[in-house]
């Protein structure tokens, strides 16, 4: 157990990606792995018309990776009082991707 402790990066060395589901209330939690979920298959998207493309595409329905924005425009609503949470959702951008991945304006 203490090396797991000793082994743990410190907070400022986190990426913004990184999660504690125990720590975030469930519709924070739900929606970060979401947005993880999607940045991973928006990588994986070729924009060639591939089969592959075609099942990411259903991958990324299945996630509702469209409605990532309107998704944290609600959770920053509600959780606005709550500065561990406020903080947390500031690591994404408005399209709901983690920021500092890239794509960000």
């Amino acid at each position: 157990i203490l090396l797991t402790v000793l082994a743990a990066p410190p907070a400022s060395a986190r990426s913004p990606l990184d999660h504690a589901p125990t720590r975030w209330p469930e519709p924070v939690a739900q929606f970060i792995g979401r947005s993880e979920n999607c940045l991973h298959f928006a990588g994986e998207f070729g924009g060639d018309g591939s089969p592959r493309d075609a099942e990411v595409n259903r991958e990324m329905d299945k996630l509702r990776c469209n409605s990532l924005p309107a998704a944290l425009r609600a959770l920053r609503e509600r959780y606005r009082s709550d500065a561990p949470v406020t903080a947390r959702l500031a690591a994404f951008d408005d399209d709901g991707m983690p920021k500092g991945t890239g794509d960000d304006d």
